[in-house]
């Protein structure tokens, strides 16, 4: 599922290939699936003749403002991603084309609808409709605030790292690998965590994050002692050699090291 270092590169896709492009046309698939909280009509007329002026990111969310005004909004879900062309077919699976001339266009895929596509007057009215917390990676979310948000609750690790009223923009892959490098186990309360280690997590999801969209989001480019690359295989820990375990956390499978992670 694409999680924050995937929107984020997401994002510079789009402001790599179709910032300041007018919209010549706009075309949509499976409205009933796809659209939220704005029609058909009503997003074309938004999109028609407006140019994508600038993005912003706010966990899994992904912001394109208009020319005119108000703000594009796309939610990958767990298929979704962006395709920029120069030729006329849409992809397979695609849900909303941009046409910008002749023979560009840019196309949301998302083969399992699990995405949105939304509009809204403005990115932070939408955060807060839609009750997301601080984005993971936002100067908003500073050590202070971190320590607030997670040290009285009663979650584990795992679940409260994943919980976007919480934190905006961590999903099951990287809670994993946050909760790795941190060496928390995933079903640790937080409120059991001492300020040495809720120091360490923090500073771990930072990096994990970075380095992450460093890696554009691909695991075969990943550091070797991450686990990411490993996921849905007979991995091992690449710092002590013992396997990998998988257990679940709320019904999520968490992959560990049983030797760095303990409970």
């Amino acid at each position: 599922m694409p999680e924050l270092p995937d929107v984020q590169v997401f994002r510079e896709y789009l402001d790599a290939t179709a910032l300041h492009k007018e919209v010549r046309s706009v075309s949509v698939s499976r409205e009933r699936d796809i659209l939220e909280g704005v029609s058909r009509s009503r997003l074309t007329d938004e999109l028609v003749g407006a140019s994508l002026l600038e993005t912003r990111r706010h966990g899994k969310y992904m912001f394109a403002r208009l020319s005119p005004g108000g703000w594009l909004v796309l939610h990958f879900g767990m298929t979704g991603y962006l395709e920029f062309a120069e030729d006329k077919d849409a992809p397979e699976h695609w849900r909303l084309v941009l046409r910008f001339g002749e023979n560009e266009r840019l196309a949301y895929v998302c083969q399992r609808l699990l995405g949105r596509v939304s509009y809204t007057d403005d990115p932070a009215d939408f955060v807060e409709a839609q009750g997301l917390g601080p984005d993971a990676l936002s100067d908003e979310l500073d050590r202070e605030r971190f320590d607030e948000d997670v040290a009285g609750r009663r979650g584990m690790a795992k679940s409260t790292l994943m919980n976007q009223a919480v934190i905006a923009g961590i999903g099951n892959i990287y809670s994993d690998e946050v909760l790795f490098h941190a060496r928390v186990h995933p079903e640790r309360k937080l409120r059991d965590l001492d300020d040495g280690e809720r120091s360490k997590l923090y500073r771990e999801m930072r990096r994990v994050l970075r380095k992450a969209i460093e890696c554009r989001a691909q695991p075969d480019r990943m550091p070797r002692s991450w686990i990411t690359p490993c996921r849905g295989k007979e991995g091992e820990c690449s710092a002590c050699g013992e396997e990998l375990k998988t257990l679940k956390v709320n019904g999520r499978t968490a992959y560990i090291c049983p030797n760095r992670q303990k409970k």
